[in-house]
């Protein structure tokens, strides 16, 4: 089993709308059914062979998935509970106590199938970290999730790119399919989660500008140095598959930052004390 292998268990069979494949396993029985037809433990063991378990419920249907949930969470094979509304939001806390179950960070609350869709693909093709699952504006304020539910807050006024956005447009943007991206047609502005994690940290911003600088084959061979240096393989770099590794060591394009993150993460180093090294080890 790859580490990207996806497991849906959905609560509703009306909004099944994934289909399945080589990576994703669907499974339309409910838990009530699964519980009463399969022993306890047997279920147990489905849940721990899942090894990225996603449950869609409507909001009154929780109860039906709360041992599941439950027991999915505290194994850590949960990755996202996507609850559809189909109840007024005010009353979700509600419907949890009901299920006895508390809000969780991996909670999603959709009105169609995009969101879940796109998180669900995201995790497919291990591309949860640099993929965006939703966006809001809350006052002056955007808020942005990726699809591994990292959260990102920026002040609309604190960066030129969004300051040439009117405040009557704040709200009018989409989210790209995919989720690689926010687009403001009005504006044709476009940020990705690259741009999101440099605006928050001008250190990281700093340095990923002028990794940017330097030719692509020369950054490919440095990277590839430096993992050598660690005694690390390239199947070594979670996250990517040895193919993204070669493309990257190959200077086949500028790599994202969350691809240097990833492989900062396998150097047990963090993003920007890897992105010093890899500077330092170029002007070397």
């Amino acid at each position: 089993m790859t580490s990207n292998q996806i497991t849906v268990l959905v609560q509703n069979r009306q909004d099944v709308f994934l289909a399945p494949s080589k990576l994703v396993e669907v499974l339309h029985l409910s838990p009530s059914q699964l519980v009463k037809t399969l022993p306890l433990s047997d279920v147990q063991r489905l849940i721990e062979s899942a090894l990225n378990l996603f449950v869609l419920t409507s909001a009154t249907g929780l109860p039906e998935v709360a041992d599941i949930v439950r027991y999915a969470n505290q194994k850590h094979r949960l990755r996202g509970l996507f609850i559809k509304e189909d109840i007024d939001p005010k009353w979700l806390p509600q419907m949890f106590d009901r299920a006895n179950l508390r809000v969780m960070h991996n909670t999603f609350v959709y009105a169609n199938s995009e969101l879940p869709q796109r998180v669900i693909n995201a995790w497919g093709m291990s591309a949860q970290d640099q993929l965006i699952a939703d966006a809001t504006v809350v006052g002056d304020r955007l808020f942005v999730l990726s699809c591994a539910m990292e959260k990102f807050e920026i002040p609309f006024y604190s960066l030129p790119a969004l300051r040439q956005i009117p405040l009557e447009n704040w709200r009018k943007f989409i989210v790209a399919d995919d989720g690689s991206y926010l687009y403001w047609e009005a504006e044709d502005i476009h940020i990705d989660l690259d741009f999101l994690r440099c605006a928050t940290d001008t250190d990281l911003e700093q340095k990923f500008k002028s990794l940017k600088l330097i030719d692509n084959q020369i950054l490919g061979d440095t990277i590839a140095r430096i993992r050598k240096l660690h005694k690390l393989r390239q199947a070594d770099i979670l996250g990517l598959s040895d193919r993204q590794v070669s493309r990257i060591e190959q200077g086949e394009g500028t790599p994202k930052l969350n691809s240097l993150k990833l492989f900062a993460k396998a150097h047990k180093m963090e993003i920007n004390d890897y992105l010093k090294a890899l500077l330092e080890a170029n002007h070397g």
